[in-house]
């Protein structure tokens, strides 16, 4: 997880009453929460800017929520095999996306995956207390199938030749806060920091000219364990890690991070994964990606791709330790 430090300063003795502040608004959306902190005058009418942030983003869920009927991925879900469906404009971009995504990583992303997270006892699935057998794995996995869609020419229809069914929850939040940041901007509130379901868009600056400051949390139970501190302007920041949604069996743990290459949690030793992007939409999705693909392969991953990675390890027994490339050692003040 993220943690923001930013205040709202409004009221304060020591501030001129035109000099800017920094205003917080929070809210409820896509089953989690979302924030803001904006840059603006003491007199600013926050009641006005929170009615047109929280209208964005009822009309992002009507388009992106996989669990409400008549939505439109659900009515994508819903379809026959082999018709055409009109793609409302942010699911257009958000599918396209995944798409991309799942062919970059060779498969370790997946839109897909609902039935091995249902099958895991993860999502809105009953909780397990055993892990699956194998057959079941397997019967999983032959749902799986990014290959059964395919989004016209034009990106404004889709249709399937199966019955796989489409899940964009790794990466709606991240879109939802670029959507809300380009708000902010046409609204000439350039200064603000945006936070969806725990991923951040920076944009522009705080008062007195720094970047935004964000905590990396510290992949333990206890909330507000921070590792490291960064600053970020100009780009999407996401984490994705194992440590909230977890079983454990005869000492083995089986993370809600599942790798749809195998059908299984993931085993190695990745605890979470931090990502700086240019877009929340892509440090949404690259994170979830890194974490399946594992320490090694997701840094040599990182590398190709120009991410810019941070991550936390966890060894057998329980100890942690950090691993970071050279797009990431400037954030916390060293020499790449």
């Amino acid at each position: 997880m993220l943690v923001v430090f930013a205040l709202a300063f409004v009221g304060s003795r020591w501030l001129r009453h035109d000099e800017p502040v920094v205003h917080a608004l929070d809210g409820l959306t896509m089953g989690s929460g979302w924030s803001v902190r904006v840059v603006a005058a003491p007199a600013f009418d926050a009641a006005a800017l929170r009615a047109r942030i929280e209208a964005r983003l009822a009309e992002l869920d009507q388009q992106l929520s996989g669990y409400r009927p008549g939505t439109g991925l659900s009515v994508v879900n819903a379809a026959a095999p082999g018709l055409w469906v009109p793609l409302p404009p942010d699911l257009a971009v958000v599918l396209r996306k995944g798409f991309d995504l799942h062919a970059q990583t060779g498969g370790a992303f997946d839109m897909t995956v609902r039935p091995l997270v249902l099958l895991w006892g993860f999502g809105a699935a009953e909780p397990r207390d055993t892990p699956p057998s194998s057959s079941e794995i397997g019967e999983a996995l032959a749902r799986l199938g990014n290959a059964q869609f395919e989004i016209s020419a034009d990106g404004t229809r889709i249709r399937r030749q199966g019955e796989a069914t489409l899940d964009v929850d790794a990466i709606a939040p991240g879109f939802a806060a670029d959507a809300i940041s380009a708000l902010l901007v046409a609204a000439s509130l350039p200064d603000h920091l945006v936070e969806v379901g725990g991923e951040l868009r920076a944009h522009g600056a705080r008062p007195g000219g720094s970047g935004w400051r964000i905590g990396i949390e510290r992949p333990v139970l206890q909330r507000g364990d921070i590792a490291e501190v960064i600053e970020v302007s100009g780009a999407g920041v996401a984490t994705s890690g194992d440590y909230r949604d977890y079983f454990e069996v005869g000492g083995v743990r089986y993370s809600h991070t599942l790798d749809p290459r195998t059908g299984r949690p993931v085993a190695h030793s990745l605890a979470s994964v931090t990502v700086i992007a240019p877009t929340t939409l892509d440090a949404d999705g690259y994170a979830t990606a890194v974490t399946v693909l594992g320490p090694d392969a997701g840094l040599r991953f990182a590398d190709d791709h120009g991410l810019a990675v941070f991550m936390i390890l966890r060894d057998a027994g329980g100890n942690l330790s950090e691993r970071y490339n050279e797009r990431f050692a400037p954030y916390l003040g060293k020499q790449p």
